[in-house]
């Protein structure tokens, strides 16, 4: 009966394992930087890589051609899904509220874009590439285009 209840007491003054700090984060680069480098260029990579185009000269059909074409839409949709995560970051956030949800949209929207490119399906990854769209839109309406929220801007 005691060697239960030393155990009991023994058990009771174990150190509770105290959370240790994360790695000092610092945003390097700037809002801009980000947008410019990362976000822009790598979006660009996933709507021209799908849809259908209209002119006089014919109708044209855009679709990942190759394993590498696959690839590199692939590679953009993990670069937008990151870059959301950085627009979070400590000294880049303009706020912690609808930022946040801005950021985890365009986080989101990377990830859907990467499972669609993984699975090689076209038609997914032209419906996911429209919501890259409406995430990088709502945001843009919500911070960038402030001073007259009619102005719409490819970027």
């Amino acid at each position: 009966m005691f060697p239960c209840l030393a155990a009991l007491l023994l058990a009771g003054c174990a150190k509770t394992p105290v959370a240790k700090p994360g790695p000092p984060l610092q945003a390097v680069a700037t809002l801009e930087e980000v947008m410019h480098g990362m976000v822009i260029p790598n979006a660009e990579v996933v709507w021209k890589s799908s849809g259908t185009i209209y002119t006089k000269a014919g109708v044209e059909e855009r679709r990942p051609q190759s394993e590498n074409d696959w690839l590199a839409v692939e590679a953009s949709a993990v670069t937008l899904t990151e870059a959301g995560n950085l627009l979070m970051m400590e000294g880049r956030a303009k706020d912690t509220g609808r930022w946040m949800q801005r950021a985890k949209a365009l986080r989101e929207a990377g990830a859907g874009v990467h499972q669609a490119a993984k699975a090689r399906n076209v038609d997914l990854l032209f419906e996911r590439g429209g919501y890259l769209f409406d995430a990088c839109q709502g945001c843009h309406f919500d911070y960038r285009y402030e001073k007259d929220p009619k102005v719409i801007r490819s970027h």
